[in-house]
């Protein structure tokens, strides 16, 4: 197995909405999501989280990689009361930001398969850099590209990626067009 590179992700915050949902119209739930544009160099996607999303990364990731998550930042506590408040909300943007930064700098953090869904990298990106690992086979020989896609596609972990990428192209161009075998 090839050990996977890690490539540099630069990440910086946009900023946060607030988002009221109604559920059975009865009760009306709100939420915080915190919008982070990504870039690898090459690509430039944006990706929107909640709380509960980081949480969900913070609590895999200390238990797969417990020593090197001692050198980053704990999330902001969970509040019970008072989540909603502009000054709370604002705080844990900025939290959020830097704990991404944190995970960002450390490269085998950033080839996780959890950080990778997470970052929901774009299959653009995810092709490119399988393609980067691929061309080179220990023999020298340069490889079928369409060889990427299939790795891309047998990733252990990737399957809930691809089906995300498979709903973004679909919603792209038109439903049934692409299928995942």
């Amino acid at each position: 197995m090839v050990a996977r590179k890690a490539r540099k992700i630069h990440c910086f915050s946009k900023g946060h909405e607030n988002v009221q949902q109604s559920c059975c119209s009865i009760f009306n739930v709100e939420y915080t999501t915190y919008q982070f544009c990504l870039s690898d160099g090459s690509h430039k996607w944006t990706i929107q989280k909640r709380y509960s999303d980081f949480d969900v990364l913070d609590r895999e990731l200390q238990t797969a990689y417990p020593k090197r998550m001692l050198k980053v930042d704990r999330l902001p506590a969970k509040a019970t009361f008072g989540s909603m408040s502009p000054s709370r909300i604002i705080s844990r943007e900025k939290s959020f930001d830097a704990y991404l930064k944190q995970l960002l700098k450390d490269a085998e953090l950033v080839v996780s398969p959890e950080l990778r869904e997470f970052l929901e990298i774009p299959l653009e990106a995810a092709i490119s850099d399988d393609e980067g690992e691929a061309a080179n086979n220990s023999d020298g020989s340069k490889s079928d590209p369409s060889d990427s896609l299939s790795a891309a596609l047998t990733t252990p972990g990737s399957s809930g990626r691809m089906l995300s990428w498979q709903a973004e192209a679909e919603a792209k161009w038109g439903e049934g067009r692409l299928s995942v075998q």
